[in-house]
């Protein structure tokens, strides 16, 4: 473990369907508005790509590690609606897990 704290950080990158960006958005910000309450929950920032319309960055930071993400976040009941609704909307979801080695105006690795 390179940092002290167990922080995860879920780096998701959609590509968008033509035409599903609204509908999409407004899933995924239901989805965020309950993962929220989560006690692992730290943060998420929502970011739409400036040169690519139909793509999306979902930064998410919690604490615990992957394998704790993996086994206690993702099978959450809320994630079922969100999840099955996703094949309608995305072309393509790409995601990565990033452990915070070091960061300016925060504090996770100290």
């Amino acid at each position: 473990m390179n940092n002290a704290k167990e922080i995860i950080i879920l780096y998701i990158r959609f590509k968008i369907k033509k035409g599903k960006k609204d509908e999409f958005k407004e899933l995924l910000s239901s989805n965020i508005d309950r993962m929220e309450h989560e006690p692992a929950f730290i943060s998420a920032i929502l970011s739409d790509d400036v040169d690519n319309s139909d793509e999306i960055t979902l930064y998410e930071i919690w604490k615990g590690t992957k394998e704790s993400w993996l086994k206690e976040e993702l099978p959450k009941p809320y994630r079922e609606k969100y999840e099955s609704k996703l094949v309608d909307l995305i072309e393509e979801r790409i995601i990565s897990y990033l452990s915070p080695t070091k960061e300016w105006k925060t504090d996770f690795t100290k």
